[in-house]
């Protein structure tokens, strides 16, 4: 899927446009793997923050504390011992921070992904259900190795391969270490991951129910049974939430007008666009882009 420039932000952009601090007071890093304590966060940035896409991965590991973080269509209410995974690209904005929120950031390059998940179904897995809940001690020792990571001496001749073993631990043990979701059948569970990373990489052309069940080889019947019992939601309402939460990133920006959004995202007309975005947000995307503008000046004022 091709991106837009301004859809993105690197590290370094993230610190400038979402943190009430400069780099030398964050201590920002350098480097394709970064570890910063979650102990800043509440301090330093500024929620909510608005949609926006990142240009590397990141863990969140939470000791205490909490939030809310929107990846893509969904908001997850994070508590102590949850683990959040975000990938590159995928969309997402800080709802809140709890004040007293401890834990660990963890910065991960995309480069280094082939050789830190040792499969494509882990990656698959921590991509399309993000959120995941370890015990008490569980979280208690990926936090030591979290610690090991960030005090790991640059200087020393095996400094990367040191990291790459930690982080591929703490992979490994998010792996076998999260609690186990309500019984469900694994044929739903696949078919419902298949569907999300398709509907991921294909939502801007296609958004008929049809061409997701051929592409997975079901029927429209079976395939809406599924997402629906894993996610409560049918397949076009996944559809058309990614589209609408895709479309309020472009309106974002200012060199943008709602007809330039709706042929952008291949609607047919501006109306039909409008109307859809209405019924799932309750404003008119010009009513948005308006809020949004407005939301942004006392945003960049507060910051």
């Amino acid at each position: 899927m091709n991106l837009k420039p301004f859809d993105v932000v690197n590290f370094e952009r993230f610190n400038a446009r979402f943190m009430d601090t400069n780099s030398d007071q964050f201590g920002f890093r350098t480097g394709a793997i970064q570890v910063y304590p979650l102990s800043i966060a509440p301090l330093t940035i500024i929620t909510p923050s608005p949609l926006f896409r990142t240009d590397y991965n990141f863990l969140i590991l939470i000791s205490q504390g909490g939030g809310k973080q929107q990846i893509n269509t969904d908001t997850f209410e994070l508590k102590a011992n949850d683990v959040l995974f975000i990938r590159e690209g995928h969309l997402n904005a800080i709802k809140s921070i709890e004040a007293d929120t401890k834990g660990y950031f963890v910065y991960i390059d995309s480069t280094l992904l082939p050789q830190l998940f040792i499969d494509n179904v882990l990656l698959h897995r921590l991509t399309f259900h993000p959120k995941q809940s370890v015990t008490r001690p569980d979280m208690e020792w990926i936090c030591n190795c979290c610690e090991l990571l960030s005090s790991q001496d640059k200087d020393d001749q095996y400094a990367y391969q040191i990291q790459i073993g930690l982080l591929r631990t703490i992979i490994l043990k998010l792996a076998g270490a999260s609690v186990a979701p309500p019984s469900k059948p694994k044929r739903q569970i696949e078919i419902t991951m298949l569907f999300k990373e398709l509907l991921y990489e294909n939502f801007l052309t296609c958004r008929d129910v049809a061409f997701y069940a051929n592409s997975l080889s079901v029927s429209i019947n079976y395939l809406n049974r599924c997402v629906n019992q894993m996610t409560n939601k049918p397949p076009k309402q996944h559809i058309n939430e990614m589209v609408i939460t895709h479309s309020k990133v472009l309106l974002q920006s200012p060199a943008q007008d709602v007809s330039q959004v709706a042929f952008a995202l291949n609607f047919s007309a501006p109306s039909y666009f409008g109307r859809l975005f209405k019924q799932l947000t309750g404003k008119t995307p010009t009513e948005y882009k308006k809020t949004f503008m407005q939301d942004l000046s006392e945003y960049k004022q507060d910051s």
